[in-house]
């Protein structure tokens, strides 16, 4: 027998998993980008609200470049183009601290220290 709030719990569970499955693959990868950096440099909702919209965005504009260029070649330039631009958007989010420590994780990450 379900209680009220037991319906009401499996009603909100279900509509998570609705709600979750909607997401496209470029929502989920801007979502877990926002939630690793949210939780390693200890940013607020907002900061995370922040970051996710950028990572939105710049997917936006790679998949305007891949419309555009066709060419592997161009493709590449115009996809790194838009890739060196994340780091400048995220620095008036993260501030300078939060910046510099957000670089270091980074360039650990990417040389596997």
């Amino acid at each position: 027998m379900f209680t009220k709030i037991n319906y009401f719990f499996f009603l909100f569970l279900l509509l998570c998993c609705s709600v979750h499955a909607q997401q496209t693959p470029a929502e989920l990868i801007a979502r877990k980008i926002a939630d690793k950096m949210t939780d390693s440099l200890l940013l607020s909702s907002s900061q995370h609200d922040t970051l996710y919209a950028i990572n939105m965005q710049l997917h936006k504009w790679k998949m305007v470049a891949r419309q555009q260029h066709g060419s592997p070649d161009s493709l590449q330039y115009y996809l790194q183009h838009v890739e060196n631009m994340r780091d400048s958007l995220y620095l008036p989010v993260l501030g300078e601290d939060k910046f510099l420590l957000y670089r270091t994780k980074k360039t650990n990450l990417v040389n596997n220290n």
